[in-house]
């Protein structure tokens, strides 16, 4: 059994104009059920070695690297000075390599889902980059699962506008008929996708890191640098860093013309309204 966690990046929803988050990323890492406890516990252990300060912090990325304050995440990362902090993130991306968990990420370049939208529907139709994303990233676990001979889960970080649209998507993929043959047809992920808290999980903080630095190296691409060149070159390392963890695409996923008739065939569960 293997078991997907989940995290999303850039999400505005349907305001496919935004200049600061150009690109939807939704990225996933996989944990084998059998090392579930052994990772877990280490990563747990790490944590507190890395944040001494704040043990029983929620790690997500964008605060760190910020250098933010809460009061109800009990944290204050302006302490540690602009160096600090990267220094900090730099040990969860070496944590990330060492445990070596496969990752699986998809990108949604929103102009290009704005001008699909116009094209296709003259924006009658707005989809939400999130449910492509969910889509092909399901459809690239499951036959990341098929490989291993096994079952899976997809826990996802909390989505509650979407909850109805997600579970009906993966029960759709489930349902296409066998005799058809479809490359996209879902058999090994069992159960609707699961959300968790994810303050309370590791493995959702752990693919919280992968996707910031997924989605802020590809928004870099499409013209969105931070001003301070040290963040750009700190993105740059720790991307690269973690690119050997991602999979590969079994299928272009751009000329995947099943997945395509999908979207078209289910129109009404990406319509976000």
């Amino acid at each position: 059994m293997y078991i997907l966690y989940a995290d999303d990046a850039g999400n505005t929803g349907t305001d496919y104009d935004n200049k600061q988050q150009p690109i939807f990323t939704l990225t996933g890492v996989i944990v084998e059920a059998e090392k579930w406890n052994e990772i877990n516990e280490h990563i747990s252990r790490e944590k507190r070695k890395f944040i001494p300060d704040f043990p029983d912090c929620e790690i997500h990325a964008t605060d760190i690297y910020n250098g933010s304050k809460s009061k109800d995440k009990c944290f204050d990362f302006r302490q540690y000075g602009l160096q600090g902090n990267l220094n900090i993130l730099e040990k969860f991306v070496n944590l990330i390599v060492e445990i070596q968990l496969p990752i699986i990420t998809f990108a949604v370049r929103k102009s290009n889902l704005k001008r699909y939208c116009q094209s296709k529907y003259k924006m009658s139709i707005k989809i939400d980059p999130y449910l492509i994303a969910f889509s092909y990233v399901s459809v690239f676990f499951d036959y990341y699962l098929e490989s291993k001979k096994s079952k899976g889960l997809i826990f996802l970080d909390e989505q509650r506008e979407l909850i109805t649209n997600i579970d009906r998507i993966l029960e759709e993929l489930k349902l296409i008929s066998s005799s058809e043959k479809l490359q996209i047809k879902i058999k090994n992920i069992i159960e609707k996708a699961l959300f968790l808290d994810s303050a309370r999980s590791n493995f959702i903080q752990i693919a919280d890191i992968c996707n910031f630095y997924i989605n802020r190296y590809l928004s870099m691409k499409h013209g969105v640098n931070p001003h301070n060149p040290i963040k750009a070159e700190h993105i740059t390392k720790m991307y690269y860093r973690i690119k050997p963890l991602i999979l590969p695409y079994p299928h272009d996923p751009y000329t995947l013309k099943e997945m395509l008739i999908f979207f078209e065939d289910n129109k009404e569960l990406f319509d976000k309204k």
